[in-house]
């Protein structure tokens, strides 16, 4: 893929300092570090409930979190601190991100989801998105779809559609929030060699996930969120032969014995 409209893979890094998210009375994690070095792919897993998902949507602030801050390419942005609209912009420039559930616009056309922020965050006329957008497209073995309506792909097309559309805004760091878990297997399958794909190009990806096979094969780190915070982090092949806590065992034990 051309890089002629972006920063080329790798040219960003995130760092999480002493994060902590609670909802009323309960406390979904505190103090949380991370540090996902460029180029790189760091897969956070861990049982259901231990704050992943949340840990990801308070680093693109869809959620404020309470205590700590996050850094995208040396930016800082503090929690307790609202954003500026220009802030925000530059967060949503640096941060992409692909949800479980797509999210795409269903009245709009498949090139018309990848455009739509070109055109309102980057400035770049129908033109230059639209080509872009083809290429995206192409990318993800989708040219063919630019003029399809979200609801006529599979639940797959539709999730490759979503990191065409991450994609688009040149993003520094891409976040994954189980891109594969409302996915038949078959389907998730495309999805992931996709994501393979972007890990070989250098691409910087925060992805969690409940595929073990990918987080051992593919990132670069693993992180063990449960019990309210990070209990286990390393290199894959650390991680998944001889964790350091009994908690990573017992849920490795889980759902590799399946």
């Amino acid at each position: 893929m051309s890089r002629a409209h972006g920063t080329a893979p790798g040219s960003g890094a995130l760092e999480i300092r002493g994060l902590a998210k609670s909802f009323g009375d309960l406390t979904v994690f505190t103090d949380v570090d991370l540090t996902v070095p460029a180029g790189t792919v760091t897969a956070i897993i861990g049982p259901s409930g231990s704050g992943k998902s949340t840990l990801l949507r308070c680093v693109n602030r869809l959620e404020e979190p309470d205590a700590g801050s996050v850094l995208v390419d040396d930016v800082e942005y503090p929690a307790r601190v609202p954003l500026s609209a220009s802030a925000r912009r530059r967060l949503n420039r640096s941060v992409g991100m692909v949800f479980q559930s797509f999210n795409l616009f269903p009245h709009l056309t498949v090139i018309r989801n990848l455009t739509l922020a070109q055109e309102r965050v980057l400035g770049r006329s129908r033109e230059e998105a639209t080509a872009y957008g083809h290429e995206l497209l192409a990318r993800v073995g989708l040219r063919e779809k630019a003029d399809a309506r979200p609801a006529t792909l599979s639940g797959g097309q539709q999730q490759r559609v979503a990191i065409a559309r991450a994609l688009a805004l040149d993003p520094k760091v891409l976040l994954f929030d189980e891109p594969t878990s409302s996915l038949d297997p078959e389907l998730g399958v495309e999805v992931l060699g996709v994501m393979r794909e972007l890990a070989d190009e250098g691409r910087t990806m925060i992805v969690v996930t409940h595929e073990m096979k990918f987080a051992r094969e593919v990132s670069d780190q693993v992180i063990v969120m449960a019990d309210g915070g990070i209990i286990d982090s390393g290199a894959p092949s650390t991680v998944f032969t001889a964790p350091r806590h009994e908690r990573t065992r017992r849920f490795l034990h889980s759902v590799l014995d399946r």
